[in-house]
């Protein structure tokens, strides 16, 4: 009867640890399979579900962002500044930072609108939207239009830019050449 019990207690031992990591292995795939598409979502129930989960950063963003790309900075400039001020994410908190900058330059104050994307550099020096955005505005003062042209002309090497970027970049640069 005793060697019933160890060896019982031998292949409970064996097979309990493939059984855990078969299941913890499924359910990650699960998971993965179950993850929301934010393109099938609506601003409204985005919005619903940052006021049950205001800490949701990636989705305030993409919300904020959405609300950028219309032009509606009323909707996304409180996204942008929560996330500024409470996400430890420095991409993300680098990211909020050049798009209030550049919401703040579309509203005529240009040096605010520095102090904000110098903040999301110094945050994230390699930061290609925020650097994007501080090479544009340079580039639109007199006073600084060779540094601005500088930056944009090494933003247009750079191999990670998407081909939209690059358009802009190398239109903004072809006013400004003569």
């Amino acid at each position: 009867m005793l060697k019933n019990k160890w060896l019982y207690a031998g292949m409970f031992l064996f097979l309990f640890p493939m059984f855990l990591f078969l299941n913890l292995n499924e359910n990650t795939s699960n998971n993965e399979n179950t993850s929301t598409n934010l393109e099938d979502v609506s601003n409204a129930e985005m919005e619903k579900v940052i006021e049950l989960n205001p800490n949701i950063f990636p989705m305030r963003i993409a919300l904020a962002n959405r609300y950028f790309e219309e032009f509606n900075y009323s909707s996304a400039l409180p996204h942008f500044m929560y996330v500024a001020q409470n996400s430890e994410d420095l991409e993300l908190k680098s990211l909020a930072l050049s798009q209030i900058g550049w919401m703040v330059h579309d509203s005529g104050d240009t040096a605010t609108s520095l102090n904000y994307i110098e903040e999301a550099l110094t945050i994230s020096p390699d930061s290609l939207l925020a650097k994007t955005y501080f090479g544009i505005i340079l580039i639109q003062q007199e006073e600084t239009r060779n540094e601005g042209y500088d930056i944009l002309s090494l933003l247009r090497t750079n191999p990670i830019l998407s081909g939209d970027d690059l358009e802009i970049i190398e239109e903004i640069l072809s006013i400004y050449e003569n």
